[in-house]
């Protein structure tokens, strides 16, 4: 059975395998714009709503909502950071996410720093799997 806990910590486990060859342990969860090396990449859980339930409130189905937020700088890091969206894309797409935003490149405080930034969700009912 799936809970928020499994849900965040399989969702999260399975984005940062994915991305290790192009940020190595550069991740988080946390929702921070304290970046203190690139190539860095951020999950940060919106959310898990309810998305159906009864009058009791038994959940039928959540929809967990996550924003990835990709930073990079250097030469080329716009590409880079959209090398990276792509294969995070790949990697939520595979576990049923949809993007509802994005990529857009957003600005920070710092020019030399690149950030793009993506929103993802999708519908979990019970029996379900990631």
């Amino acid at each position: 059975m799936l809970t928020v806990k499994t849900i965040v910590e399989t969702v999260f486990a399975k984005w940062c395998e994915a991305l290790k060859d192009l940020v190595g342990d550069n991740v988080s969860m946390e929702n921070s714009t304290v970046v203190n090396s690139m190539p860095y990449a951020t999950m940060y859980f919106q959310g898990l709503p309810t998305d159906s339930a009864d009058l009791e409130g038994n959940e039928g189905t959540v929809m967990p909502t996550v924003q990835i937020d990709i930073y990079t700088s250097g030469q080329k890091a716009l590409s880079k950071g959209y090398e990276i969206d792509e294969k995070s894309h790949a990697v939520l797409i595979g576990m049923g996410f949809r993007r509802s935003y994005g990529p857009e490149l957003i600005q920070a405080t710092d020019p030399s720093i690149k950030r793009i930034t993506s929103r993802y969700s999708r519908i979990i009912g019970y029996g379900d799997t990631l």
